[in-house]
């Protein structure tokens, strides 16, 4: 399913790395059953979409995390967990996508006849639509 792009200020990156680290520090250690609410936790924007996330058990040195898709429910619930503590709702702008004209049924035909016809790999069929 499409996404829409958007972006995030840094206030609102900060807001949901903040709210990452706390539902870290909600959790057990998959290792040893402890809290991990003193757990070493990093978290950062790899780029727009997508955050690094790191943690290091304090009782047994157990280590976890990976690499998270930010979705815009994420920023959501982000930003409604910050404005129920009193910050500013700051939700990210999306990014608006050029209007296109619907595809017609002879569009679709179209491109059956040139895919047909078409003998070549894939990477010179999207040259070819490039010029």
């Amino acid at each position: 399913m499409f996404q829409p792009a958007f972006n995030l200020n840094s206030q609102m990156e900060q807001v949901v790395l903040r709210v990452l680290r706390a539902e870290v520090r909600r959790r057990k250690c998959p290792g040893c059953g402890n809290s991990l609410r003193r757990a070493d936790i990093e978290a950062s924007f790899r780029n727009d979409n997508s955050i690094q996330l790191h943690f290091r058990c304090r009782f047994c040195s157990f280590e976890g995390g990976g690499e998270f898709e930010l979705t815009p429910e994420m920023c959501r619930e982000a930003a409604q967990i910050a404005t129920s503590e009193g910050e500013e709702l700051l939700l990210p702008e999306a990014i608006g996508q050029p209007e296109v004209d619907p595809i017609t049924a002879d569009d679709l035909i179209t491109v059956h006849e040139v895919l047909a016809g078409w003998s070549g790999g894939f990477q010179q069929l999207l040259e070819r639509s490039s010029v």
